[in-house]
């Protein structure tokens, strides 16, 4: 079970809400949208996924506990454990069954000193929210908006090259529903197109990270495909 884990589950459950439109939309004898479908069907087999690792690890998951408790949080409902009483629970899941042993967080020079060689680096991009945009193959066509959803593979390393978050098969991704320092970056990438992305801990997760997975103050970076761009319908 890969130090990604917590990092995938906190990126799925911003967007589980989807999974829960199809079936309201049938049973209202509505056509759900195709878009919905599509994210929900994805997001489905991601969050399975994740159960698998857990359960692999020894740790004994309800499923459907696990769904309903997810879109709950996503509706602004209570669910019985708050936000960060849950990540804590999860991280410590992370320790025992793997031994996960993540660092605290990073000083915030060492960040910054990250940020600006990438910055430095040939044809290299800053935008005002210091994020830094490199072109490694330039894409084609026009480029995703806030309410796009994105097809990309990626993977996500931290300043000392940890990767803490790689696909393994080509995801889907509301762009409004991201981080950001993330959801900003895509906005300037081009189908077909491979990008590296450093993003800034503001426009990350932060003074907190995630606990067992992403330090704070860390400032991520991104190698990015970006396989299409589903505009919403």
């Amino acid at each position: 079970m890969g130090a990604s884990l917590l990092w995938r589950l906190a990126a799925a459950a911003a967007v589980v809400a989807a999974l829960a439109v199809p079936a309201r939309a049938a049973a209202a004898g509505v056509a759900a949208d195709s878009t919905s479908v599509a994210v929900g069907t994805m997001l489905g087999h991601t969050i399975g996924s994740i159960v698998d690792e857990f359960e692999q690890g020894g740790v004994a998951l309800d499923r459907a506990a696990v769904a309903e408790a997810a879109a709950r949080a996503i509706r602004g409902e209570r669910t019985g454990i708050d936000a960060e009483r849950a990540q804590e629970m999860v991280s410590a899941l992370l320790e025992r069954v793997q031994g996960v042993n993540v660092t605290d967080s990073f000083d915030t020079a060492s960040q910054q000193r990250f940020l600006d060689e990438a910055a430095a680096r040939e044809g290299a991009v800053r935008t005002p929210s210091g994020v830094v945009l490199e072109v490694i193959v330039e894409g084609e066509g026009p480029m995703p908006g806030p309410d796009d959803t994105v097809r990309l593979s990626y993977v996500g390393r931290l300043s000392d090259d940890t990767v803490f978050d790689a696909t393994d098969d080509p995801v889907l991704f509301p762009i409004s529903q991201l981080t950001p320092g993330l959801a900003e970056g895509l906005m300037l990438m081009r189908p077909g197109g491979r990008y590296r992305l450093t993003i800034p801990a503001s426009g990350a997760y932060g003074e907190q990270g995630i606990p067992g997975v992403i330090p704070g103050r860390a400032a991520l970076r991104f190698n990015i495909e970006l396989l299409s761009v589903e505009p919403r319908k």
